[in-house]
This record gives C-alpha cells, structure tokens and sequence, in this order.
C-alpha cells in the first residue's frame, strides 16, 4: 500500500490504493503541481457490478462563513451537491449499475427497523491515513455492509467531505479568468474538493480514499460543485 498525504491550505489531502485484483494505473502524484494529475492510481469497480454511492457526509464552511454552493446552512450545502452527483451520475452510460443517495433514502424509508441514517453515518474513521487503520471499525463496518446488502453488492463509495478553497490569483487567471467588471484585476477563484472512500465492505476493506477537484470559478458561481460531480462521475462511472 502507498500513500501520498500534503498538507494544503490548512486540509489534509490523502491519496491512498491498493492492489486488490482491481486495475491500478501508474502512481499518483501530490498536489501542488501546475496541472496535477487527478486521482491516476485510483482503481475502478468491475464492469456491470453494482456500488452504492452514500450521501456527502459532511462539509466545511468557507473562510467567510458561508457555505460551499451558496447554501444558506451546512444541510442545504450537503444536499446540493448530492443533487450534482445525482445529476451527473445520471448522464453516464453505467448509471443503471449505481445506487444513487436518494435511492438509498426511499429504501431506507421502506426499512425503518434498519435504523441507518445513509445522511448521517459514523464516517469519522475515514479521516485518518489508511496505514493507521487496520480494518473499518464499529459502527460504520455494519452501517455499510448493511447498505449494501439490501442490494446484494459489496462496493460502497462514501463522499466523506465536501470543501471549496480561494486559490491564488495567479492560479485564479490560469483557471478561469474571473475579473472584477471594468477593471484589469482578477479576483482570486475558488475550487471544490471531495474527498472520498471506496470500499470493500464483504473485506472490511478500503480500496482507496483521495480527493476529486473540480475547475476553478468565480466564489457565486453555480458552476463549482457542477464540475466536481462531473469529474467524480466521470472517474467513477467511466
């Protein structure tokens, strides 16, 4: 197993994989680069296999206070971009093979007695560096095994936490050229990031936890959370 961690903007990126008999391609690379690679060892499902993909589980505020997606409160930011990945999980050609957040959600509206809240799992262990982890511990081992069982599958993606970060300007210019109206300057852009697990529950197993970023844009800007779903679609459900 290998890992790539930095430390940026005050946020741990960790990068992690490992060769299960699943396709790895070649080593990952951390960011910092100019244009850095995304997610290159990351490993893909088998081809007509069924995953669930689990609610965001949790965000953080911006540096101004307010919420990723210009959500008005940290519920309404996780739920919006559940909806962008909805969306973009919707346009790939491997959809049917995804059970999306709000299929989870009606299921689990028709299976009180299961008592798993799919929006408000014990995620918690999967913030810490994957070689400090031996196994996925109680309770979230039987939250997901559970999940998954009610589709008879083994692979679950967990989006585990939702960020967006001011880039420099120069990086803001290179991006995506937001300017200020009737001047030269160029207002610093913003970038969402979504970390994020992929596991084997029936192994107790993560196949590999790392972030997705989507393209830089303006801070009011609609857009921020679109491309990061696109891009974890796209990675995902190729």
């Amino acid at each position: 197993m290998t890992t790539i961690q930095s430390s940026i903007g005050g946020r741990i990126g960790l990068v992690a994989f490992a060769a299960l008999g699943l396709a790895l391609a070649g080593p990952g690379e951390a960011r910092g680069q100019e244009e850095p690679e995304q997610n290159a060892s990351m490993p893909h499902f088998p081809n007509g296999t069924t995953v669930v993909l689990v609610p965001v589980q949790s965000t953080l505020p911006l540096d101004d206070g307010s919420w990723p997606g210009m959500a008005r409160t940290e519920e309404d930011a996780l739920r919006g971009m559940d909806a962008e990945l909805e969306f973009a999980f919707g346009e790939r050609r491997s959809a049917e093979d995804w059970v999306l957040p709000s299929d989870l959600r009606r299921t689990m509206e028709r299976n009180p007695s299961l008592d798993i809240k799919p929006d408000r799992m014990a995620y918690s262990p999967l913030l810490v560096p994957i070689p400090d982890r031996k196994y996925i511990p109680e309770p979230l081992h039987t939250e997901l095994r559970t999940l998954a069982a009610l589709y008879d599958t083994r692979y679950v993606v967990v989006p585990v936490r939702l960020t967006v970060e001011t880039e420099s300007v120069d990086e803001g210019r290179s991006g995506s050229e937001v300017a200020y109206g009737g001047g030269d300057a160029v207002a610093p852009a913003q970038r969402a990031y979504l970390l994020a697990a992929m596991i084997d529950i029936r192994r107790s197993e993560v196949l590999w936890l790392g972030e997705f970023s989507g393209d830089p844009g303006a801070s009011d800007s609609g857009a921020l959370l679109a491309t990061l779903a696109n891009k974890v679609a796209e990675q995902l459900a190729p």
